[in-house]
């Protein structure tokens, strides 16, 4: 059956045992009349009460939703875990079920949470990626969390203009609590941006206010040149001259996103993008990369307008050149990748 998600990603840089005569206590005979209990096997997600909720909802529809719609359902229920997954099926499919929910676990770089439903013959399992926690209080005071791998937490806030504001998020353990201004009007899109085992990405992301209903649909373009000049024109940012190297380096990052099936800006030996550039002999005083894999070009570029920190990217007045990579993974998708850099240069 039909399944959906979108996944984005974006990035500016600058105890041993030994054999022994002597008896441990788990090697005692076990007493006559006690059977002996087998370990239970680790979960391969948590349920989630929110997510039973949306695989609910999902379930009551009478169509498979595109992808915006899914998000939007899991946004409203107050899921903030991000990225978010759904599989449709009928009953009966459990092997289908869990060997989906076993590819998830191998290419996920947290915990994975799920919530199950049922309506009829219809089922829907929806699973989210757990890196990190957005939460509001009364007051809209928002408290940003990650867990232990990951690092370097911060906001990106997008306010009701379209305008978005980078917060650094202080504290360890226990996160951190941000006042919002009110002045900066509602409602408010927030994303919890941190470093990963496959580099920094948005690990939560929260509606603070009412969610706005009937966003007009842009249409976007299939040509990730005219898409990025046509929005860096509109955020009073220069033009970018198309590099050969950069987009070299660009399709080799989308096959290796295609291939791994984990999107991250450090899925090889070479590391971040600013290495790999000077892997290929390239330098440049600013590096930055977005990635996203969606059903086509066309979405994974309005996937990346739509994520502030991914826009923020992007639009980067510093940037000069810009590379594009896209290639196609074994079920169909697009995996798409914008590499930008500031006067890059060969090295001597």
């Amino acid at each position: 059956m039909k399944r959906y998600s979108i996944f984005i990603c974006a990035v500016l840089f600058a105890l041993h045992a030994t054999a022994g005569a002597e008896k441990d206590d788990n090697d005692a005979p076990i007493p006559p009349g006690i059977a002996a209990v087998a370990p239970k096997p680790k979960a391969v997600c948590l349920k989630d009460k929110k997510l039973t909720v949306v695989a609910k909802q999902l379930a009551e529809l009478q169509h498979i939703p595109p992808s915006p719609e899914l998000i939007r359902t899991a946004r409203e229920a107050g899921v903030d875990a991000n990225p978010v997954y759904a599989k449709f099926g009928v009953a009966g499919e459990i092997k289908s079920f869990k060997s989906w929910l076993r590819d998830l676990d191998e290419t996920a770089d947290a915990p994975l949470i799920c919530g199950r439903a049922r309506v009829g013959e219809r089922v829907v399992l929806v699973a989210a990626v757990r890196a990190g926690s957005l939460s509001v209080n009364e007051k809209q005071d928002l408290h940003a969390e990650v867990i232990e791998d990951f690092r370097d937490p911060y906001l990106v806030v997008r306010d009701s203009k379209g305008t978005s504001r980078r917060i650094a998020v202080e504290g360890e353990g226990f996160g951190a609590t941000v006042t919002l201004p009110l002045e900066w009007g509602r409602p408010l899109f927030v994303q919890l941006v941190a470093t990963g085992p496959n580099g920094p990405r948005p690990v939560a992301e929260r509606w603070v206010g009412k969610i706005p209903r009937n966003e007009p649909t842009r249409r976007g373009s299939q040509s990730p040149e005219a898409w990025l000049m046509q929005l860096r024109r509109a955020a009073g940012a220069r033009s970018l001259r198309s590099n050969r190297l950069l987009t070299r380096e660009a399709t080799s990052h989308a096959q290796t996103v295609c291939e791994s099936g984990k999107l991250g800006h450090e899925l090889d030996p070479w590391g971040d993008p600013e290495a790999r550039l000077l892997k290929r002999g390239l330098q440049a005083r600013v590096v930055g990369e977005a990635v996203a894999r969606a059903q086509t070009m066309r979405e994974a570029l309005r996937v990346i307008e739509d994520s502030p920190s991914h826009r923020m990217t992007v639009t980067d007045p510093r940037f000069t050149d810009a590379g594009y990579g896209k290639a196609k993974d074994e079920k169909g998708r697009t995996c798409a990748v914008v590499l930008l850099a500031s006067w890059p240069r060969m090295v001597p």
